[in-house]
C-alpha cells in the first residue's frame, strides 16, 4: 500500500503534482508578475534610466511618466540624448505626461533631433503642455484644429511661453520634413509666437502646400494688420486650401490692402460657397471702396448675403448712417440679419441697441455671433455691460464674465466679484476664472475675498 511506502507514493503523485505546479504557475504567474512590477520603487525606475540595456531604460522611461511625479523630469531629460531612437522617443512621452513647465528644455533639444518621429512628438508635447490640452487623433489633424480656432486664445491667459520654444520651433520651419515644417508653423500660432512673425512670413514661399497654409493660419493668430499683408499674394495660390486660409486669415486681421484682391475673387464666385466665404473676409477687412458693393448686398434675398452687408457698411460708415440702419432693422426678418444691423446701429453709437446683442448670447444659433460683436466693439463698451452682470438669464451672466476677463481691464474685478457667490456654480466659477485672469493682467495675484 501507498501509505506505507513513501517513495512509491511520492512516485505514483509525481506526475500530478507537476501538473498542479504548472497550471498554477499559468494562473498565478501574471499576478505574481505584476506583485513584482508593482515592487520597483521609484528610485529603482530612476536607476533603470542609466542601465546599459536599452529596453531596461526605455520601460523605465515609460514608466517614470505614468508616475505623474515631478521629480522624474530631470532623471528623464538627461536621456535625451541618449543613442537609442525608442529610448529618446519614449522620454519625450513620458515628459508630455508629467506636463511640467521644467520639462521644456529637454523638449527644446528634442525639436532637433536626428528623428523626425522625435522631432514632431516634442513638437506637439509643447503645445500640450503649455495650451493645457490633450491631443486626439493624428499630431497634424489636432494641431490644424486646434490652429483654427481664430476667436479664441489657444493658451491660458497671459502665459509665458519661454523664448527658447519659439527658438527651436523657427528652425523647424527649415526642417527637411514638411511635417515637421507645417507643424512647427501651427504650434508657433497655437502658442502666440507674435516675436517670430517673420520667420512665419519667411516661411510663407514654402513649396509645400500644407507648409504654408499653417504659416498663413499661424500669421492669422497671431500676427497684425500690417503683418497680414504679406498673405494677399496668397488669395491666388494655386492651391485651394491655401487661398482659403488666406481669405480667412486677412479677415481676422482686418487687413484693408486686401479689399481690392478680395473683391476680384467675389466677383466670379459670389453665386458659390468660395463667394460666401470670400465676402465674409471682404466685410471684416472695412475697405471703403467696397461700400457700393454692400448696399447692393442689401437687397440680396439672400441673408447670408445681407449679413455680412450690413456688417461691412458699419465697418465703413459714418455716425449719419444710423438712421437707415435703424428703418432696416424693423423690417429684416431673418434673426441673424437682424441682429448684425444692432451691431451696425451699436457700433455707430446708439447704445440702446446693444440690448439686443447682449441678450442673444444664450441662443445656441446666435450666441457665438452675439460675442464676436461685443468684442469688436471693444473696453469702451464695459461701462454698458456690467448692469447685465445681473441678467436673470445665468448664461448671459456667464458669458459677460468671460468677455470681460477678455478684455483685460483690472476694473472689471469688483464688478464680477460679487458673482463668486452666484447661485448659479457654473456662473461663479467663470466670474472666478475671469478674476484671476484680470488680476494676472494686472500683475498680481492678491488673495480672493
Amino acid at each position: 500500500m501507498t501509505e506505507g511506502n513513501p517513495e512509491r507514493f511520492a512516485a505514483s503523485r509525481g506526475p500530478a503534482l507537476r501538473r498542479a505546479a504548472a497550471i498554477a504557475l499559468l494562473v498565478l504567474g501574471p499576478v505574481a508578475a505584476g506583485r513584482v512590477s508593482a515592487e520597483v520603487s521609484f528610485e529603482d525606475l530612476v536607476a533603470n534610466l542609466k542601465s546599459p540595456t536599452a529596453k531596461t531604460r526605455e520601460e523605465a522611461a515609460a514608466a517614470l511618466g505614468k508616475s505623474r511625479r515631478r521629480e522624474a523630469v530631470a532623471p528623464l531629460s538627461a536621456l535625451v540624448r541618449d543613442p537609442e531612437p525608442k529610448v529618446r522617443l519614449e522620454v519625450v512621452r513620458a515628459l508630455g505626461e508629467l506636463r511640467d513647465l521644467s520639462a521644456v528644455p529637454a523638449l527644446v533639444t528634442s525639436l532637433q533631433d536626428g528623428d523626425p518621429r522625435i522631432r514632431e512628438e516634442a513638437i506637439v508635447t509643447l503645445v500640450e503642455i503649455y495650451a493645457e490640452r490633450q491631443r486626439s487623433g493624428p499630431v497634424s489633424k489636432f494641431l490644424q484644429t486646434f490652429s483654427d480656432e481664430y476667436d479664441r486664445s489657444s493658451v491660458p491667459p497671459y502665459t509665458a511661453v519661454s523664448p527658447s520654444v519659439f527658438g527651436g520651433l523657427v528652425a523647424c520651419l527649415r526642417d527637411e520634413e514638411k511635417g515637421i515644417r507645417q507643424e512647427a508653423a501651427y504650434a508657433i500660432g497655437i502658442l502666440g509666437g507674435a516675436v517670430v512673425v517673420s520667420d512665419l512670413v519667411a516661411a510663407l514661399p514654402d513649396p509645400d502646400a500644407g507648409v504654408r497654409g499653417a504659416a498663413v493660419t499661424a500669421i492669422g493668430k497671431v500676427g497684425t494688420a500690417e503683418q497680414g499683408k504679406a498673405l494677399i499674394p496668397l488669395l491666388g495660390d494655386e492651391n485651394t486650401e491655401v487661398r482659403n486660409r488666406a481669405v480667412q486669415a486677412v479677415g481676422v486681421l482686418r487687413v484693408r490692402e486686401a479689399g481690392p484682391a478680395l473683391r476680384e475673387m467675389f466677383e466670379p464666385t459670389r453665386r458659390r460657397e468660395t463667394g460666401t466665404r470670400v465676402l465674409e473676409a471682404l466685410s471684416r477687412v472695412g475697405d471703403p471702396a467696397e461700400a457700393d458693393l454692400f448696399r447692393e448686398l442689401l437687397q440680396s434675398a439672400n441673408p447670408d448675403y445681407r449679413r455680412p452687408a450690413v456688417e461691412g457698411l458699419a465697418r465703413v460708415s459714418e455716425p449719419a448712417s444710423i438712421g437707415s440702419f435703424k428703418k432696416d432693422y424693423q423690417r429684416e426678418r431673418d434673426g441673424d440679419v437682424k441682429l448684425a444691423y444692432a451691431f451696425a446701429v451699436t457700433l455707430l453709437g446708439d447704445r440702446a441697441f446693444l440690448d439686443s446683442i447682449v441678450l442673444a448670447l444664450p441662443s445656441a444659433t446666435q450666441g457665438r455671433r452675439a460675442r464676436g460683436y461685443l468684442t469688436e466693439l471693444g473696453p469702451s463698451f464695459i461701462p454698458d455691460l456690467y448692469p447685465y452682470l445681473n441678467d436673470q438669464d445665468a448664461e448671459v451672466r456667464g458669458a459677460l464674465c468671460d468677455i470681460l476677463g477678455e478684455f483685460g481691464d483690472p476694473g472689471a474685478i469688483d464688478r464680477l466679484t460679487p458673482l463668486l457667490n452666484d447661485p448659479n456654480s457654473k456662473v461663479a466659477d467663470r466670474a472666478n476664472r475671469a478674476i484671476e485672469r484680470l488680476r494676472r493682467a494686472a500683475g498680481g495675484t492678491p488673495p480672493g475675498p
